[in-house]
Formats: C-alpha cells, structure tokens, sequence
C-alpha cells in the first residue's frame, strides 16, 4: 500500500458538500470505502459518477445499504473495519473538507519511524454558511488537555481489538477492554492541520433531505461568531472545475425555508448575547 491508509465513508443526503469531500482525500488514500444509507437526493449520483473516472474506479468500494437505524449503524462501521487491509483507516464524513497540507501532513506521521495508534486534527465549524464560522472553543471535545473544535479522525488497526460502537451520531471506537480508544493506553498526536467542516450548513440540495435525518434537525439553527476574513483560503478542492451538477459551495442561494431559518438564527444569537 502506498500511503497505508484507507479513507472510510457513511453517508446520507451529502449531495451539497460529498464531491469535495472525496476529491478532497481520495488522492491521499489507498482505498476508499463508501457507504450510502439511504440517500433520497444526488449523493449516489455524485459518487457513481466520480467513479466513472477511470482514475479513481478501482480506488472506490461503494455500496448502497438501503436504510439503517440507528441502534444498528455501528455494524456498518464494524463491516468498514473489517474490510480495511492498511495499517491505518480515516474516518471522512460527508461534510469534512481536507486541506491539501492537511492531509499531507497526516500521511507523513503515519510513514514516520514512530507512528502514533491515533492521529486527531482541528476543524473549523462553518456556521449559518460557508463565510461564517464558530469560535474554536465553542466545542467541546478535549484530547490531550486541549478542547475545542478538534476531533480524532486517524486509527490504527494495530489497536489491539479496535471496534467501533454506539448508536448513530454518538459512535465511537473502542479497544480490547472496550475502553474508547482515547481514554486508553494508545498514543496521540495532534496535527498543525485543519479541515472544513460544513456540518451545520445545509448538507443535502433540498433542506427536506436534511430533515429526515433526526440529529440535523437539531443544527438547523446553529449560530456562528466570526466571518471569516476575504483573504482567507479555503481548501484548494472547493477553488477547482467540477462538474456542472455540483453545488457551488460559494452560493448566496438560499430557499424560503433557510431564510426562516436564518431570521430565527439572528433572533437566537441576539438573546445569547443578552
């Protein structure tokens, strides 16, 4: 294996963000495992054809699980797992977007003389839309002592028993004593690096995509704090061509229901702030 590292995928209603979330890894991994649960938008659309491309075919295994609840949606993290042959898998969801150096710097740690089992990266939290982001310590994992917007996102399989479960939204991996994996013994590093994250953007092309889904719901109304400023650099996949039926992720566009949403975001933010 190359760069010894499979990139795992669950998705469900991604057609916003899922075309710059691949092209934005799948130069870096050595496989990419992708899971669709029942998509009712372009998400399936958007993968079969990345696929197409004779570059990436036989880079990607997709399959379409039909639906899954959510006491059961660890199996299909399980089944991701088992069918990881490098030493090290990333969990990338839909709605997480690499930098290039970002993703780079990943893979030199994991080729390094002194590997760690873990590797957790910062994030920045888009709010209310792509120009809008949150505070960095508006969220509340901590690792290593340091809380905020950051999260593991690099295993090894190497942990000895290293399984993944819980129900959907709150999964998580844990080792042979079925301790979650970064409360135990396994080393680790905190990158430099970062990644967009649209999680609390519109994630599916019609909001009602977004609403099947229980834990989204709960985001709608997900405030920001900065904006960011205009020289700031997003990550380079959003800057490349794509093809005409992916979302122009620098769209004002926005839909009768959104700007509900958005009146009532403002009207939140102002009683937050007293």
């Amino acid at each position: 294996m190359i760069n010894n590292l499979t990139g795992h995928m669950v998705v469900k209603n991604e057609d916003r963000w899922i075309w710059f979330s691949i092209m934005s890894v799948i130069d870096y991994v050595d496989k990419l495992i992708i899971f669709d649960t029942g998509s009712s938008d372009d998400t399936v659309k958007i993968i079969k054809d990345i696929m197409s491309n004779e570059r990436y075919s036989s880079k990607i295994v997709f399959e379409e699980k039909g639906a899954v609840d959510k006491q059961n949606f660890y199996h299909i993290r399980e089944e991701q797992i088992s069918m990881t042959e490098t030493d090290y898998f990333i969990v990338v969801d839909g709605d997480e977007i690499w930098y290039e150096n970002s993703i780079k710097e990943v893979i030199n740690a994991i080729r390094s003389s002194n590997p760690p089992y873990l590797i957790a990266n910062k994030f920045i939290n888009c709010a209310g839309d792509i120009y809008h982001y949150r505070d960095f310590k508006r969220e509340t994992y901590t690792i290593k002592e340091v809380t905020g917007s950051l999260t593991i996102r690099v295993y090894s399989k190497k942990i000895t028993g290293i399984h993944c479960g819980g129900d959907y939204g709150v999964e998580g991996y844990f080792d042979y004593l079925n301790k979650p994996v970064q409360e135990s013994k396994w080393n680790i590093e905190i990158m430099n690096g970062s990644y967009l994250h649209t999680s609390l953007l519109q994630r599916s092309s019609n909001i009602y995509g977004d609403m099947e889904i229980g834990y989204r719901r709960k985001k709608i109304l997900s405030d920001w704090d900065y904006k960011f400023d205009e020289n700031f650099k997003f990550p380079e996949v959003l800057y490349i061509k794509r093809p005409d039926y992916v979302f122009d992720p620098f769209s004002y566009e926005i839909d009768w229901i959104r700007k509900l949403i958005y009146m009532l975001r403002s009207i939140k933010k102002k009683i937050r702030k007293g």
